[in-house]
């Protein structure tokens, strides 16, 4: 494949995913929106981050942890932690065996942001989805999450 083509592929990904966003916003009420919104990109991310990372882990995950998830220094992640945490997203709970160990998980208000993200995520897609094939869905599937073990991989090798 041609580089422009992959870059135009690429560009096409972020667009689609702006537009996904914006589209499910529009369902919200301007509250809803405004809440979901307040946070910044990285902090969504992080949300999402906690969120999924506590579901194997329902005890909540270590700073550290989540710094090595999301490729940040701990400093840097302390720092949005604590703005999170200020903002009820997150809660920091101590671990009742070792008082030393501080836990981060997602309290019950950053649950709902997250639960309604999700929820947006999926009417919005299922529309689209519901116009191809179930060998289009397979296709469309294995061709993101090929793309996704890309980056991964990518990532993984930068580390080193």
């Amino acid at each position: 494949m041609k580089k422009m083509e992959s870059v135009n592929i690429c560009r096409q990904i972020c667009v689609l995913a702006d537009e996904l966003r914006d589209r499910w916003l529009q369902q919200y009420s301007l509250s809803e929106r405004r809440e979901i919104m307040a946070l910044t990109v990285s902090q969504q991310r992080m949300l999402r981050v906690v969120w999924r990372m506590t579901e194997i882990s329902p005890q909540g995950i270590m700073l550290k942890e989540l710094a090595e998830r999301l490729s940040l220094s701990c400093s840097a992640v302390s720092v949005m932690v604590e703005a999170m945490v200020r903002r009820g997203v997150f809660e920091r709970v101590q671990d009742e065996e070792d008082r030393r160990k501080v836990f981060i998980r997602i309290s019950p208000a950053g649950l709902r942001q997250a639960n309604i993200a999700d929820q947006g995520f999926a009417e919005v897609s299922a529309g689209f989805f519901a116009g191809l094939s179930d060998d289009e869905v397979t296709q469309m599937t294995n061709l993101l999450e090929k793309f996704q073990q890309y980056l991964i991989s990518i990532e993984k090798e930068n580390k080193k």
